[in-house]
């Protein structure tokens, strides 16, 4: 789906500050933007929730954060699940649930495969983002986007130029492609598996720097290769996942080290040692 209004979301911009989540607060509870929705509770609810995720393993850790909100889908669920109609999609593409409409029989919230509806239950509706569609429309930002210090999150109409080339090799990448919804969420930086240890010398046990590095993905065409450290360590990212990687680690003085890895998550084979040439 083209035009209209879109998101672009990136992580690797997002430190999990949660500003976004305090903003979005801020601007519901207590406060409704008719006809789009009504106020927000107090406890309960995050129309956006930034996911920690902890990848890697000690020593080569790093923490990743995800603000996941609705996707507002051009293929969603949670409208074709509604039995009163009251889910629907701005010409904009932004998708709400009308509070006038919604009987709160929750249907909408089991068929999201995002979770990211919640039930309302002291005024018996389903709500969720709706985009500051309020905001919107008085050509304003979303609070999440216009509160970011870091510009994790950017809206604006997908004939933008900052919506032209967004992921990797200029592909749009979506959260969890799989379910095929179409979202309007468009994201930089989703985290792939990495391949990570440290090159030490076998008899020395020192570090060695300068080491080149090389993957080859064994399922299609292409090499990475990368140098460790001052600390002897490596890491190649964005590496596909469940994929089979041939690795060899190369350093003048040394014997070649090769390895097959397969990345069910991230792989890190810890220490390797290479032995002096002879």
């Amino acid at each position: 789906m083209t035009g209209g209004k879109s998101f672009l979301v990136d992580v690797d911009k997002c430190t999990g500050c949660s500003l976004c989540i305090i903003a979005c607060k801020d601007e519901h509870v207590g406060s409704g933007y008719p006809p789009w929705t009504r106020p927000q509770p107090d406890t309960g609810h995050f129309w956006i929730a930034v996911h920690a995720m902890e990848r890697g393993r000690i020593p080569r850790v790093r923490m990743t954060y995800l603000p996941v909100f609705c996707q507002h889908c051009a293929n969603a669920p949670c409208i074709k699940a509604c039995p009163g109609d009251a889910i629907k999609r701005r010409d904009d593409g932004l998708v709400w649930i009308d509070p006038g409409a919604c009987t709160g029989c929750g249907l909408c919230r089991e068929a999201c495969p995002y979770d990211v509806i919640y039930m309302n239950a002291e005024l018996g509706i389903a709500q969720k983002c709706t985009g500051c569609a309020h905001r919107v429309d008085e050509g304003a930002l979303p609070r999440c986007v216009d509160v970011c210090p870091h510009d994790a999150i950017v809206f604006g109409d997908e004939a933008d130029g900052v919506f032209a080339d967004v992921g990797r090799g200029g592909r749009r990448e979506v959260y969890h492609p799989e379910y095929t919804a179409q979202p309007r969420v468009y994201w930089k930086g989703l985290p792939k598996p990495w391949i990570a240890g440290a090159v030490v010398d076998a008899v020395s046990d020192e570090v060695i720097s300068g080491a080149a590095i090389t993957s080859v993905d064994l399922f299609e065409d292409g090499s990475v290769t990368v140098l460790s450290d001052a600390f002897g360590e490596f890491r190649v990212r964005d590496v596909e996942e469940h994929r089979k990687y041939r690795l060899e680690i190369r350093k003048e003085g040394y014997e070649a080290f090769r390895a097959v890895v397969t990345t069910d998550g991230e792989q890190d084979l810890g220490n390797v040692c290479l032995n002096r040439t002879r």
